[in-house]
């Protein structure tokens, strides 16, 4: 195509047209995160249990008023909740994010995480990860109870939020989350690396294979119990197709396509109760 410029006017007329053009590309700039850029600071909130239980009050238990209270800061804050498959997109893929993006996880896959934190998260247009524990997923589908205030989500309930689109699923071990001489997942002194690889391998795979017969979803992000984390990992994780890691490390994570080895150490905010929102907030966004 051949473009005619005749006098003075014509060379106005190019020069508009190339400005128009910049500030276009420029708006669309704002918005995303453009692709090819250095790297991004996403933070991500760590919670578990979203209900209401007065004999215990703890740094994992938040009441849904004040879950609500930091879905508010974050939208009023101009904040938009990403997948973790999200951040491994952009990292391998070069996919854009928001400009201002945040992960909203909660650990435990706990009843009220759907009685309480779904709607709040339609509420304010959020997203969030569940991690789930597969033996307290298969005892709640076996033993069914209603109370959100301790029950744990079923088979059912997992494949319910997955289809809402709010929802990523993600793997905390099948039968492996409790404090002992392993403490979560973690290697065993004196455990060799084909022992510790294979005990490992196997628990995961067990709940890979429920959930995506169960639940018909199938995670690929992996959540560390108590954030104990062992190097060796990593390569089982990588094995069986996962393409980020979890951890309790507070830290704001720089999500790089030149770092993809970031995405299996990424660190979170636990959220505790007794903190106002603000003060919590202010503290996990204070550096950015």
């Amino acid at each position: 195509m051949r473009l005619l410029v005749c006098g003075k006017k014509g060379v106005f007329a190019v020069i508009g047209i190339v400005v128009f053009a910049a500030v276009l590309v420029s708006a669309c700039c704002v918005h995303v995160v453009c692709a090819g850029a250095s790297g991004v600071s996403v933070p991500i909130l760590m919670y578990h249990s979203v209900g209401y239980n007065n004999k215990v009050q703890s740094q994992y238990i938040l009441s849904p008023e004040t879950f609500e209270e930091d879905m508010k800061w974050l939208s009023d804050h101009g904040y938009t909740a990403v997948f973790v498959s999200d951040l491994v997109h952009y990292v391998l893929h070069k996919t854009a994010l928001p400009d201002k993006p945040v992960v909203i996880t909660l650990d435990d896959g706990f009843l009220n995480n759907r009685t309480y934190v779904l709607p709040i998260l339609k509420k304010y247009g959020m997203r969030a990860v569940i991690s789930v524990v597969g033996a307290f997923c298969e005892d709640s589908t076996l033993h069914p109870d209603p109370n959100p205030s301790y029950a744990y989500l079923t088979w059912k309930d997992i494949s319910d939020l997955a289809d809402t689109g709010l929802i990523e699923i993600g793997n905390h071990t099948y039968d492996m989350h409790s404090v002992g001489e392993r403490k979560g997942c973690m290697k065993l002194a004196g455990e060799s690396v084909a022992a510790y690889s294979a005990t490992l391998s196997n628990d995961l795979s067990k709940l890979q294979s429920a959930l995506t017969e169960k639940s018909g979803v199938t995670p690929t992000v992996f959540a560390y119990p108590y954030g104990a984390v062992s190097e060796e990992a990593i390569f089982v994780l990588q094995s069986l197709g996962f393409s980020a890691a979890l951890t309790c490390t507070e830290k704001v994570n720089l999500i790089s396509p030149s770092s993809p080895e970031a995405l299996y150490h990424l660190g979170r905010f636990n959220r505790p109760s007794g903190e106002t929102t603000e003060g919590f907030m202010n503290r996990v966004f204070g550096s950015l």
